[in-house]
């Protein structure tokens, strides 16, 4: 699968550039062959774009439907999106080797869902969830090519085209593949991960489909981190162990991986559409009549008849106006607005399975004991996700969605185990039915979003209440005020788990972890943004410095704030992201760093004549306070608690020279370049070396035929 779908996008990018760079102009040929170098063409031949079509034709749509377009220009937050993740990862602390984990250096308790999942947090940075989903509208064939080298003998290569087959259908297809063998002892990383989406609108609209297909495997191999004698080794700077692959490390016989496959549908029907128009007046009719009540009664009449007859001709009207108060019916200026009446009925369907495996050989001493020598774990979960919903657009009323969903899931093993006069179920399966409704409501500029929803009957309880108020002034600023109140049962991993080592099998029987939070966020090109949330969260489920799922006796009480601002003075820039959190109560089993920070100072400018190449150019410097990181387990594939070793408290300098040559974006980075004069002690998790001064080059290429 892996080499049919890089073949083609490996054919893609070479028609793409025959169509893009030139063509022969055969009326000069000289003889039958068909030169394929450029720089000898007489004359190119330019496809050029109808003057209808602008770059807001080019439409990413979100699961949500919210629109955005292609953004081909290069700004800082480009270059902090260049990762293999796509995303910025300021709250992520990366291990040495992309494609591996990240530890956390921030925590977000919003969106929760009620629906428990398989686990296996360390491995789902790189699992694109259905609402990180995108499907488009393009006018022409779109594509975009990411390329980025990895770490001895890697790359990573994201790739995508859409296209409209008509106005009515688009399709995707994207392939992001990784492989990356790591400066450390079995630290190979190897991530396959394919998506394909369509979108449909009947041609008058009132029919809307969409849906994708994914899937995906990530693995890794595993090493359990650096020896303590290796350790040693790499914090005294010795030069004989320059070469990481010196240093030993706890095995070299492990391996991890999650896979799984995606199927989602959802649709659209609308039963009944109206639109009706009525007439509001400007202030000119109050400012120069002085009988009102005549002439409000005159509006109120007319705005009754143009309710019933939006045909109603206003010229007569006007003059109506205009003769009962002696002014000229010119003055009077009607605006138009449009009142939409919608009623929809939607259908949603998904279908999900996941495998997590972890194999080992031989057994290691340092998870204890096992039943056999050779350890082979696999976890299997599939979900179904049936939703029926009945959605009203009216005036006043805004809109407002009655949803009831049928969840279905199947967590399992292979067999029942029974150890230590206890028995292990081999499975957790069942389902729920879950009740709900969604309100949405504009009010000049402020816009109103609630949603609740509950299990009413099932095998497992939860219920969710969410809310937010967002003010939008023009393009000036956002800001979004926001609550939540959520009951969900625990990750289906910290209840039910089965291993070829004896510690790793448990069945627990854990309360629903309440969570609540409230908080907001102000947005602005201009002045910046600050966000800030208040967490409580009750029954916090988490893994022990004995790697077993334990529930909090006490309430964790987080807050966390975070401010960015960007200074600009002539050519350079400094931008600044700072964040400040801490838990209240619940330190003893929740650890955070109190202060991160993330400043990159920059000159950016246009080169040469022209102005053919955008530069940016500069550093930028990331710093976090000393806390103790939970472990990495990669049996599991989780991170633990942990409060012996304290991790951070160093500076992270990286350059970087990013340019834009017409829509294309090149990034060249050194990676840490103060390793040699910081000190060695920077580690992502305790035994887990951060990277050494790394270079790493790539580019982002969007093609438009």
């Amino acid at each position: 699968m892996k080499k049919i779908v890089s073949a083609f996008f490996i054919g893609f990018i070479f028609l793409n550039a025959a169509a893009q760079i030139t063509r022969l102009d055969r009326s000069n040929r000289t003889d039958n062959l068909f030169n394929k170098d450029s720089t000898t063409f007489n004359k190119e031949q330019k496809i050029e774009l109808n003057g209808e079509t602008k770059y807001t034709d080019f439409k990413i749509i979100s699961a949500a439907n919210d629109t955005t377009v292609v953004d081909t220009t290069l700004t800082l937050k480009k270059d902090y999106l260049f990762n293999y993740l796509r995303k910025d990862n300021f709250e992520l602390l990366p291990f040495h080797n992309q494609g591996q984990t990240f530890n956390r250096l921030g925590y977000s308790f919003e969106n929760n869902s009620l629906f428990p999942t398989i686990g296996i947090n360390a491995k789902q940075f790189n699992y694109y969830k259905v609402e990180d989903m995108r499907y488009y509208y393009v006018p022409t064939p779109t594509s975009e090519i990411m390329y980025r080298t990895g770490l001895e003998q890697g790359q990573v290569l994201d790739a995508f085209i859409t296209m409209n087959t008509s106005r009515q259908f688009n399709f995707s297809l994207a392939y992001k593949g990784l492989r990356s063998l790591g400066k450390y002892r079995n630290s190979l990383a190897s991530h396959g991960n394919f998506r394909t989406t369509f979108n449909y609108h009947s041609k008058n609209k009132m029919f809307y489909l969409k849906g994708h297909f994914s899937s995906y495997d990530l693995l890794n191999n595993e090493n359990g981190g650096l020896t303590e004698l290796s350790l040693n080794n790499f914090e005294s700077g010795d030069t004989n162990y320059i070469d990481r692959g010196r240093l030993d490390v706890n095995y070299t016989n492990a391996e991890n991986i999650l896979e799984g496959k995606r199927y989602y549908l959802n649709q659209v029907y609308t039963l009944y559409s109206k639109k009706y128009s009525i007439e509001k007046y400007n202030d000119t009719i109050n400012k120069k009549i002085k009988n009102y009540k005549e002439v409000l009664k005159l509006i109120s009449l007319l705005k009754k008849d143009s309710i019933s007859d939006h045909n109603l001709k206003m010229i007569d009207s006007l003059s109506i106006i205009a003769k009962a108060t002696k002014i000229d019916s010119s003055q009077l200026k009607s605006i138009e607005k449009s009142l939409l009446y919608d009623f929809k009925l939607g259908h949603s369907l998904l279908y999900e399975t996941e495998h997590y495996r972890f194999k080992q050989s031989s057994a290691n001493s340092i998870y204890g004991s096992a039943f056999e020598n050779t350890i082979f774990d696999h976890t299997s979960y599939q979900k179904f996700n049936n939703q029926l919903y009945a959605q009203l657009i009216a005036p006043y009323l805004g809109s407002i969605k009655a949803k009831i969903n049928y969840f279905n899931y199947n967590y399992h093993y292979n067999s029942i185990l029974y150890y230590n006069s206890g028995t292990v179920q081999d499975k957790l399966k069942g389902n729920a039915i879950v009740f709900g409704a969604d309100w949405n409501k504009k009010i000049a500029n402020i816009y109103l979003d609630v949603n609740a929803s509950s299990i009413i009957a099932g095998d497992i309880t939860g219920s969710s209440l969410k809310a937010s108020v967002t003010f939008k002034k023009d393009s000036l600023f956002n800001l979004r005020t926001f609550a939540e109140i959520t009951s969900k049962t625990p990750n289906f991993n910290k209840l039910l788990y089965q291993s070829d080592y004896k510690n790793y099998n448990w069945q627990t029987n854990f309360k629903n972890e309440e969570i609540k939070n409230i908080g907001a966020e102000f947005k602005s090109e201009k002045w910046g943004s600050i966000y800030g949330s208040y967490n409580l969260v009750t029954n916090y489920t988490y893994f022990n410095e004995n790697a077993l799922p334990t529930q909090a006796g006490e309430t964790l009480n987080y807050f966390k704030i975070k401010l960015s601002k960007a200074l600009t003075f002539n050519k350079f820039t400094l931008e600044n992201t700072i964040m400040y959190q801490k838990a209240v109560n619940g330190a003893s089993f929740f650890n955070v760093p109190e202060f991160v920070t993330r400043n990159s100072f920059y000159y950016s400018n246009y080169l040469f004549k022209g102005k053919p190449l955008y530069l940016q150019t500069g550093f930028t410097f990331k710093y976090f306070t000393s806390f103790y990181a939970e472990a990495y387990n990669p049996v599991l594939s989780e991170f633990v608690l942990q409060n012996t070793t304290e991790i951070g408290n160093y500076p992270i300098f990286d350059f970087f020279v990013n340019g834009q040559i017409r829509r294309t974006r090149l990034f060249f980075k050194v990676e840490n370049v103060g390793a040699s004069f910081t000190g060695r002690n920077y580690y992502s998790a305790p035994s887990y070396p951060y990277r050494d001064l790394t270079v790493r080059f790539g580019l982002v290429w969007n093609f438009f035929i």
